[in-house]
């Protein structure tokens, strides 16, 4: 595992980023400037427990969430993202909306530090249903939203119109 520091200056703890397999480090690939956003968003935080959701208003707008409201008339389809079992839903016709706030996800490792798991521009969510952290109102909220359309490279043979969960 390749792990880019976010901030050593924590005397309890590091924060970091696996780059090559994570999530976090595909997102932080295609928009190499969230690295200051987290920075500044985790600057106002001191991280405690397994696992943390930081939802930060960033006070500007800072770039635009792939996650759209959709209606009935909306063309649906369901995909695996790369590198991923569960299904994704995606809009077709679509596009990403400005957004000021940022998400992030974190996990202690073994030896007490933080890995940034996951990572996006945007408000938090669910997990998609199927995911290991889903949640109760996963299905209910991932059936009015969606992931604009080329927001995540796609495991073609996946495609599918069936709603998988």
């Amino acid at each position: 595992m390749y792990k880019f520091m976010i901030d050593e200056s924590n005397e309890e703890y590091d924060i970091y980023v696996n780059c090559i397999s994570s999530p976090a480090g595909l997102y932080l690939s295609r928009r190499p400037y969230v690295y200051a956003l987290i920075r500044e968003a985790l600057s106002s935080h001191k991280l405690h427990g397994q696992r943390i959701v930081i939802e930060q208003n960033m006070g500007r707008n800072i770039g635009t969430t792939d996650i759209v409201s959709t209606t009935d008339k909306d063309t649906i389809y369901y995909a695996r993202p790369l590198k991923s079992e569960v299904f994704s839903r995606f809009a077709k016709n679509r596009y990403p909306k400005i957004s000021n706030m940022l998400t992030v996800i974190a996990e202690r490792d073994a030896d007490g530090d933080y890995e940034i798991t996951n990572i996006w521009i945007g408000n938090k969510h669910p997990e998609f249903p199927g995911d290991k952290y889903a949640t109760t109102d996963s299905r209910e909220y991932w059936e009015t939203h969606a992931l604009v359309q080329d927001a995540q490279v796609i495991q073609s043979k996946s495609l599918t119109k069936v709603c998988p969960y």
